[in-house]
């Protein structure tokens, strides 16, 4: 699984942000704002990791139980969907 390569990730006044550009900005005018997970699955993302690499990754980083990451994993991966970005 990848995100849309026209996504960038910066950090702007402390607020970690994807920007699309190029195609990925004619449906998705403006800046989307990351949760420090948020980040974290995007970069993953852009490497390529599927779903349970991504649960997997949670799991490392943050204390939550297995089911409570892939639901976090599964909302995320849904709102990228929904805006093409997936």
């Amino acid at each position: 699984m990848k995100i849309d390569s026209d996504l960038v990730i910066r950090n702007i006044a402390g607020e970690v942000v994807l920007i699309p550009t190029g195609k990925a900005a004619l449906n998705n005018p403006g800046i989307i704002t990351l949760t420090e997970s948020g980040e974290l699955l995007v970069r993953k993302l852009q490497e390529g990791c599927e779903f349970d690499d991504l649960v997997d990754c949670l799991l490392v980083e943050y204390e939550v139980e297995r089911e409570q990451a892939e639901q976090d994993v599964t909302a995320f991966l849904g709102k990228l969907k929904e805006r093409g970005l997936l």
